[in-house]
């Protein structure tokens, strides 16, 4: 029993020194959608407050609860966006935190800044995925839109493959050159090209991944990937045209009932262009072995992972012991 009411404040700085490293994450992730999928988690789908629709304010944000039965932690992600925040106030567009609570008493362990932490367990998310759906020896790669959270997508992708050539595009040309100013010295050994649009970008390639903030579709509208047989969707706003759905032997997702309401897939269910049948498998029923994955080197399939709150309590759980081991944060009394 969990009795001291002692709180552990962890800034953004004080979470990424706690060392903890992409294949730890995706070890970490892999466990509790594991979890998950026998049940032994609890982790309802988001609730959505979008402040844009009665008040002059542009932020809309995301309420994550979640219970991990086998670390015997609970908690919740709370985060939100406003996509003018880096040039209006120098702020990050995104902003999260952890909270994590005694599941015995609800007295507050630890308050987490998750903008790190998101993009890290996000991207671990989607290596597990292409680990299971990517065509064996695929060696190029398209990623559409560079912002924080793409270079971690890259780097548990060259986890689980050994990418030749990474081809990217962006709107925004100087998001798109900080991206590669950045990865550069991580990724050497890749040959990385900035493209002049997506068709560009996806022309060639093995797998995709869209990675964006657009409210239209930025693929499968006008046009498809001419090569590719795995599109990894990880936008929480309408980033696919219908399209997709007919070029999509399988669809799989991490979660079915938060994919009617978030991501890239709310749009066609809530035009019943697809429905519950059209959902072939969650990446957690996958990987506990209870739906195949990938079963031939030319199915196509679609990937939308929208987040779950049982990832953020899992990740933050090993950070907040991390950081106690090594004596980060600043701790307060709550009572």
């Amino acid at each position: 029993m969990r009795s001291n009411s002692e709180v552990l404040l962890l800034s953004e700085g004080d979470v990424i020194s706690t060392g903890l490293t992409m294949p730890q994450c995706m070890e970490l992730v892999e466990g509790v959608l594991r979890a998950r999928a026998n049940g032994q988690t609890l982790s309802p789908p988001k609730v959505f407050l979008d402040m844009r629709s009665n008040s002059e304010h542009q932020c809309d944000a995301d309420a994550m609860p979640a219970y991990v039965k086998y670390i015997d932690m609970c908690g919740v992600k709370w985060i939100g966006a406003n996509w003018e925040n880096r040039y209006k106030r120098g702020l990050p567009n995104v902003i999260g935190i952890v909270i994590l609570n005694d599941p015995e008493s609800f007295a507050p362990l630890a308050i987490i800044s998750a903008n790190w932490l998101t993009a890290m367990r996000t991207g671990a998310a989607t290596g597990l995925a292409v680990r299971e759906l990517a065509r064996k020896g695929s060696k190029s790669l398209s990623m559409i839109g560079t912002g924080y959270e793409t270079k971690f997508q890259l780097m548990a992708i060259n986890e689980v493959l050994k990418l030749d050539e990474v081809k990217v595009f962006d709107i925004d040309k100087n998001v798109m050159e900080s991206f590669l100013r950045d990865v550069n010295h991580m990724f050497y050994m890749m040959q990385i090209t900035l493209c002049k649009n997506v068709r560009e970008a996806v022309e060639g390639t093995d797998l995709v991944v869209t990675a964006t903030s657009s409210r239209i579709p930025v693929l499968g509208e006008e046009f498809l990937p001419d090569t590719a047989n795995l599109i990894c969707s990880i936008g929480t706003y309408n980033e696919l045209g219908d399209k997709c759905i007919g070029w999509a032997d399988k669809i799989v997702v991490d979660t079915r009932e938060q994919s009617k309401s978030e991501g890239a897939l709310a749009d066609w269910f809530a035009r019943r262009l697809i429905s519950n049948g059209d959902i072939y498998a969650e990446l957690g029923e996958i990987l506990v072995g209870r739906k195949m994955g990938r079963t031939s080197d030319e199915e196509k399939i679609l990937c939308v992972l929208t987040g779950l709150g049982c990832e953020d309590v899992v990740v933050a759980n090993t950070v907040y012991k991390l950081a106690k081991e090594k004596g980060l944060g600043k701790t307060f009394k709550f009572f």
